[in-house]
């Protein structure tokens, strides 16, 4: 049975997530994506599973695919939510998996949710160091198309120079290389 604290502290949890995503993606030019983020946390399908395994220090699919082996939230949310890497991959026709190009916007997106992510987690301890030792930590079990993952470093490298400031005014007034990026497919 699911707890009302344990609701109302995912609630929380979720809330919190969200405004620090918003934040990041306005300062970043994205204002839809911002207001839309992971709305699809509050569906029954997300909410509920993720309030019943609901922990605090680390999210709660993790606890539920550790508990019943897969995560049923997850797998609604990543169907549901284009700035996560696993709503582009797919398999090809030898069982290979496909890593497709991801959109610049989703690319920033998916920056700002593992900011947000690491902030709310981190309880007040995250620091911009930490988002390359997370991305670094995950990512052996990622498949991101090769562009798809220099766009990933490129923006790492912005940031490690030049703080978030510089990586929000580069995703708002753009740079050759993102330009660039966005051209191609």
């Amino acid at each position: 049975m699911i707890i009302i604290g344990a609701l109302w502290k995912h609630f929380q949890t979720v809330r919190k997530h969200r405004k620090i995503v918003r934040q990041e993606c306005w300062a970043c030019g994205l204002y839809k994506q911002g207001l839309l983020h992971d709305l699809s946390k509050y569906s029954p399908a997300e909410f509920v599973a993720s309030a019943k395994y609901f922990q605090g220090d680390r999210s709660p699919i993790d606890a539920e695919k550790e508990a019943i082996g897969y995560s049923k939230a997850w797998l609604h949310h990543k169907g549901h939510n284009p700035h996560h890497w696993e709503y582009w991959t797919d398999y090809g026709s030898e069982g290979e998996i496909i890593a497709n190009k991801i959109p610049a916007n989703y690319v920033i997106e998916m920056i700002c949710d593992w900011i947000g992510a690491g902030k709310v987690y981190g309880r007040g301890n995250w620091q911009i160091a930490d988002l390359m030792i997370y991305y670094d930590k995950v990512r052996g079990g990622r498949h991101f198309n090769p562009e798809t993952e220099q766009l990933i470093f490129y923006f790492f490298n912005i940031i490690k120079a030049g703080g978030l400031k510089t990586f929000h005014r580069i995703c708002r007034e753009g740079s050759i290389y993102l330009n660039i990026y966005k051209m191609t497919r």
